[in-house]
């Protein structure tokens, strides 16, 4: 399993909320740290934004040069999947700043084998690509940019902008993901190394906030000793 950092500045943001969870372009969600996609995945969730850019999900696996990206690019909203090296994606045409309006939108992408479909409020868009045969990745799930430990491929992410907006009403895979806990890109000298994707309550949070300050309360106690 992947060890991502973990900042004690982090807070607990409910995805069921009228106002959603809001990033401010320089923050990220990590939703799972060893994610896997095998042969479909499903993701259902509202964004409200008024940034032309911005990469909204990510996910990759190096090893069978794999990936999945949803991303807003130019005002259009796309969703790109690279199976083994081979890219193929679904973008909308608006010929009017439909989306990034800051009015709620509704998105449903879906990703099956070889085929890609994406609908965005009433319009839905397709894509076959018939030179994919199956989907097999594992990694981390990144929500509205990455961890500074990762550069995304241009094949896979083309925008260079973490998402600047509001996400709410998120379901992955039919489940009802009900918070996500935003995470600054600022580099600190001190990190803590989250082993589980997301905790089922906010209490489970704060146990892990607690054992956070007591594991560095012990580090600093020993560097102490030591010098």
């Amino acid at each position: 399993m992947d060890h991502l950092e973990y900042n004690d500045s982090t807070s607990v943001n409910y995805l069921n909320s009228p106002d959603g969870v809001q990033f401010d372009g320089r923050s990220y969600a990590l939703y799972d740290p060893n994610f896997k996609i095998y042969d479909s995945f499903t993701i259902n969730f509202q964004v409200q934004t008024f940034a032309d850019d911005g990469l909204v999900l990510w996910i990759s696996d190096p090893l069978p040069d794999s990936s999945f990206t949803i991303e807003i690019q130019n005002r259009q909203l796309i969703a790109r999947a690279v199976a083994h090296g081979q890219p193929y994606s679904v973008r909308t045409n608006f010929s009017k700043n439909r989306l990034c309006d800051g009015v709620w939108h509704f998105i449903q992408i879906r990703l099956d084998g070889s085929s890609l479909s994406m609908k965005v409020d009433k319009r839905q868009y397709t894509k076959t690509e018939t030179r994919v045969r199956s989907i097999d990745m594992r990694g981390p799930l990144f929500i509205a940019g990455h961890s500074e430990k990762y550069s995304p491929a241009y094949l896979s992410v083309r925008t260079k902008q973490f998402f600047h907006g509001s996400i709410r009403h998120l379901k992955i895979n039919e489940k009802q993901i009900d918070w996500l806990a935003p995470r600054q890109t600022a580099i600190t000298s001190d990190y803590y190394h989250l082993t589980s994707a997301i905790l089922s309550t906010p209490s489970e949070q704060a146990a892990l906030n607690s054992a956070t300050m007591e594991k560095r309360s012990t580090e600093k106690t020993l560097s102490s000793s030591l010098n």
